[in-house]
């Protein structure tokens, strides 16, 4: 799911601010809601996550000089938040220039809807690292020093560097890799029934 600055609107030029909101209040799930403010907590962190708080809780679009006042939060805090959760995919603004200041307001929206797409995406690409990882360790021999300061090398480093360690010097020998394999695998099991469990939730099954 991508966006552009297209949801950026800049055809509300000089138009009475006050008179501008649009409503925003999307119908979200129980279930959802705690999902998307535990997420943003784990994620972005506690002001972040007041500042959902406030978004979540409205009736109509935000502005960020709105969310300053109802926090006591610094404005430039309360901007950071915000473009912290567009960079999430999680919010979305739309600009009017105020005639009178001549400056542009800016109305922020929030879209829980899009909390189950967010933690798919997210969890895909953890399996998809974990699975890269696994086939690495699976497709590669290691050669290590022993010593924990130094990095293992694969088998063709090992060569070039004459099975010497290229930071302390000490004799490379063979490095078993083979519980690090097994972790991997079951960390792997372990994300997939997390996935398989997120979905059936998500389509409303036990």
């Amino acid at each position: 799911m991508s966006m552009s600055k297209e949801e950026v609107s800049k055809s509300g030029e000089n138009k009475d601010v006050s008179s501008s909101k649009m409503t925003s209040k999307i119908n979200i799930s129980e279930r959802q809601r705690q999902t998307l403010i535990e997420v943003v907590d784990d994620i972005a962190g506690e002001e972040v996550k007041q500042v959902t708080l406030v978004l979540l809780n409205a009736d109509e679009e935000t502005t960020d000089e709105e969310i300053s006042e109802k926090l006591d939060m610094r404005l430039n805090q309360v901007r950071k938040s915000l473009y912290k959760l567009y960079d999430l995919q999680l919010a979305t603004f739309r600009r009017i220039r105020d005639k009178s200041t001549g400056w542009f307001v800016y109305f922020w929206t929030l879209h829980p809807e899009r909390i189950d797409m967010f933690v798919e995406k997210k969890q895909k690409e953890v399996l998809e690292k974990l699975q890269t990882r696994l086939d690495y360790e699976e497709s590669n021999m290691f050669f290590t020093c022993n010593n924990p300061e130094c990095p293992r090398v694969i088998f063709q480093e090992a060569m070039d560097q004459n099975f010497e360690c290229g930071r302390c010097g000490g004799r490379l020998e063979a490095f078993d890799n083979e519980q690090l394999i097994n972790v991997l695998k079951e960390k792997i099991v372990e994300l997939e029934e997390i996935k398989s469990k997120t979905q059936k939730i998500m389509k409303g099954e036990k």
